[in-house]
C-alpha cells in the first residue's frame, strides 16, 4: 500500500442531494465531542448561506455513509433541512475509510489528543493485516497524516485503563477553561511513571493506585501544575547528577502514598541540591571558557566589579567548605 497521502477523489462521484435521514455517521470517525461554542459559527453560516461545500458518502444498501462532512451533516439536522448536496464515492475498503478520517482531518481542526488516541489501535490492526506485519511508527505517521510525536502522545493515552479515559472524555465535553483531568495532565503523569518504573523499578508495586494517589493530590491541589511530574522524573534519575538513589526512593515512596506530601517537597528533600550544582559545574565551565578569551585590560567596570563580587563569594564557599 502506497504511503502517499489519501486523498478523496472527484472521479466518478456523484453530486446529488440526499435526504439528510438517509445519511449515517461514519463509525470509523474518531470524533468523539462536539462543543456548542465551535458549532456555531457554522451553524449560522449554513442557516444564512445553507452549505456551500458538498458532504462526502458512499453507499450501504439502503442508506449512505459519511466520509467527510460529518460536522455540516450535524448541523442541517439541528436546522431540520431535508436534503443536503453530497458527492456520492466509492465504497472504501476498512482501511482507506479510516485512514481517510485521519488525512482529511490532519488538513482542517486540529482533534482532541484522545480522538486520536481511541483509534490508534485500530489503525495498528488494519495496517499490520495489510503489511502482514505490524506497521513502524514512521509507517502509521505516513499514513495517517499525523506526526510522531503525535501518535507517540497518543499511545500513551490509549495505553490508559478505560476509566480514565472516560474521565478524559467527560473533561472534554466541558470548556477548555473549566478541564482539569486533561490530556495533558495524564501525559505528563504517565511519562513520569515510567521514568520511575525503568530507573528505580522497585518503587512502584502498582501502577494504577500510585495513579490514582497522584490524580487525588492534583485535585486537592497538593500538586499545584501537571508541570511539576517533569521533576518527578528528575528524581528517579538521581544517578545521573550524583544523587543519592536511596534518598530519591524515600522520597518517591512518600509522594505515592496518600498524605500532604507534594512534588516539589520530595524534590527539595531527595535531589535538590545535585541538580542546583550540577548546574553551577554547567555554568561554571562554560564561564572559564569565555574567560579564556578575555584580558584585564578589555574589561569595563561593571564588569570587572561583577567578577570581583564573584571571586570574593567564591572564596566564602570555598572557606566554607
Amino acid at each position: 500500500m502506497s504511503s502517499q497521502p489519501l486523498q478523496i477523489s472527484a472521479e466518478d462521484s456523484q453530486l446529488r442531494d440526499i435526504p439528510v435521514a438517509q445519511i449515517d455517521r461514519n463509525p470509523e470517525n474518531p470524533r468523539l465531542v462536539f462543543r456548542s461554542g465551535e458549532m456555531e459559527e457554522l451553524l449560522e453560516s449554513i442557516r444564512r448561506y445553507g452549505i456551500q461545500v458538498p458532504v462526502s458518502v458512499y453507499k450501504e444498501g439502503r442508506k449512505y455513509v459519511l466520509i467527510d462532512g460529518e460536522r455540516r451533516w450535524y448541523c442541517c439536522q439541528k436546522l431540520g433541512k431535508e436534503t443536503i448536496p453530497a458527492l456520492v464515492q466509492k465504497k472504501p475498503t476498512p482501511l482507506t475509510n479510516l485512514l481517510l478520517m485521519f488525512n482529511i482531518h490532519a488538513l482542517r481542526e486540529q482533534w482532541d489528543l484522545l480522538t486520536i488516541a481511541m483509534k490508534i489501535p485500530r489503525v495498528v490492526a488494519l495496517l499490520e493485516s495489510s503489511f502482514s506485519r505490524k506497521p513502524t511508527e514512521r509507517e502509521i505517521a505516513d499514513h495517517t497524516g499525523l506526526k510522531r510525536s503525535v501518535i507517540r502522545r497518543s499511545r500513551l493515552l490509549s495505553d490508559l485503563p478505560k476509566q480514565y479515559q472516560e474521565d478524559m472524555l467527560d473533561e472534554l465535553k466541558k470548556p477548555k477553561a473549566e478541564q482539569k483531568l486533561t490530556e495533558d495532565f495524564f501525559i505528563e503523569m504517565e511519562r513520569a511513571l515510567t521514568t520511575v518504573e525503568r530507573a528505580l523499578p522497585d518503587v512502584i508495586e502498582n501502577r494504577d493506585r500510585v495513579r490514582r494517589v497522584l490524580i487525588s493530590k492534583y485535585q486537592s491541589g497538593v500538586i499545584e501544575n501537571r508541570v511539576h511530574f517533569r521533576n518527578v522524573a528528575k528524581i528517579a534519575r538521581a544517578e545521573r547528577v550524583s544523587g543519592s538513589p536511596r534518598a530519591a526512593k524515600h522520597a518517591l515512596k512518600k509522594l505515592f502514598t496518600a498524605n500532604d506530601y507534594s512534588i516539589e517537597e520530595a524534590f527539595k528533600d531527595s535531589v535538590s541540591e545535585a541538580y542546583s550544582e550540577r548546574d553551577i559545574q554547567t555554568n561554571a565551565r562554560g564561564l572559564i571558557a569565555q574567560l579564556e578569551s578575555l584580558s584585564a585590560a578589555s574589561m569595563n567596570e561593571p564588569l570587572r566589579e561583577t567578577l570581583e563580587k564573584l571571586y570574593r563569594r567564591l572564596r566564602e564557599v570555598l572557606k566554607g567548605n
